[in-house]
């Protein structure tokens, strides 16, 4: 594996969500000014292209920290040989000491982490951007060797 090629998948769930803030911003736009836009088969109105809209970022996000997940998951099981399945925390935390990480970068990406699980399986708090997750999880996977 190649990790400026995982690094670049997280980076393009960001271009990938700007071009669908932009399409629905503009779907949007029509269906507001004229609701018969909406094909008659669709089983949506404008307040879902709204929330579609407005949910993007989250919904990239979780796309995002998956892709991370897979590649922490791929790396343990090349470089150990192991196949057992750790928690997130437990893999997130043995890659970092094994690759000597700083802890900074550690931290952040369980920042990261830790606002994905509250997406997915609510409470918590705090809030993570789009922008910083992509910084968060790339300054993370940056310490991996660049092929394994």
């Amino acid at each position: 594996m190649n990790t400026r090629e995982i690094i670049s998948q997280i980076r393009s769930c960001e271009s990938m969500c700007a071009a669908g803030k932009a399409a629905t911003a503009h779907f949007l736009k029509v269906c507001q000014s004229d609701p018969s836009h909406i094909p008659p088969v669709a089983r949506f109105r404008v307040r879902d292209i709204r929330d579609c809209h407005h949910d993007l970022e989250r919904t990239y996000l979780v796309r995002m920290f998956a892709i991370f997940e897979v590649t922490l998951r791929e790396f343990r099981t090349r470089i150990s040989g192991r196949r057992s399945h750790p928690t997130v925390t437990q893999l997130m935390d043995g890659i970092a000491a094994r690759c000597r990480m700083p802890v900074d970068h550690l931290t952040l990406a369980h920042a990261v982490r830790e606002f994905r699980n509250t997406l997915v399986h609510g409470g918590g708090s705090g809030s993570v951007t789009l922008d910083e997750a992509r910084s968060h999880l790339c300054r993370f996977l940056s310490n991996l060797p660049r092929q394994w």
